[in-house]
């Protein structure tokens, strides 16, 4: 089963990093004068918004749930950030450089089988997350692709790279047949497969 990042993951990646200067700059108060800054009050602030936004994202998940379409996903906005500085990149890049690499890279530790990295055609910010990545996920062996989309059709080459990652990815955790990837006469195409991959 596919899982493709909500919203609320990029709100959360905003909130770590507004949270992570509110307590560089509070740092930067001698320690008596800490609870009397707007730092302080600012992250009290934080805190509130921060349950709120959990709460409803609880209600939101707890009510599709029930559909069985959601999948588990990494939501430790600590957690993710934390891999990310420890095999990616800084805390001090703000980009969403540090939250795909972290967020994949969690996904792959929590269970998940493989890593789709979809960016515009030529865009900067897909190749360096890449780069970072995708070394990283050879030494491990997790199955990645990167696919750069220009509005048009796959070409063949892709289709095929892509047909070779979910061969990758149903040998990974030893689930699934890979003989069902392999045309028959009269059957359908590897890409229909209804088999769920997790």
């Amino acid at each position: 089963m596919g899982k493709v990042s909500n919203v609320a993951e990029w709100f959360y990646y905003c909130d770590f990093v507004r949270h992570y200067e509110l307590k560089k700059k509070l740092k930067l108060a001698p320690w008596y004068r800490r609870p009397f800054t707007r730092e302080f009050r600012d992250i009290i602030d934080w805190r509130i918004e921060h349950v709120y936004k959990k709460h409803v994202e609880k209600n939101v998940r707890e009510t599709l749930n029930s559909t069985g379409l959601v999948p588990h996903t990494p939501h430790d906005m600590n957690k993710i950030m934390k891999n990310a500085e420890k095999h990616f990149a800084s805390h001090e890049l703000h980009s969403e450089i540090c939250i795909s690499s972290g967020v994949a890279a969690t996904a792959m530790m929590d269970g998940y089988s493989g890593i789709v990295n979809i960016s515009p055609f030529a865009c900067l910010i897909g190749r360096v997350i890449e780069g970072l990545y995708t070394p990283w996920a050879r030494e491990r062996k997790y199955p990645t692709i990167s696919i750069e989309i220009d509005g048009n059709l796959l070409p063949p080459n892709v289709l095929s790279k892509l047909e070779i990652f979910m061969l990758n990815v149903k040998r990974f955790r030893g689930k699934g047949d890979s003989h069902s990837m392999v045309e028959h006469e009269g059957k359908t195409h590897a890409a229909i497969d209804r088999k769920i991959i997790r």
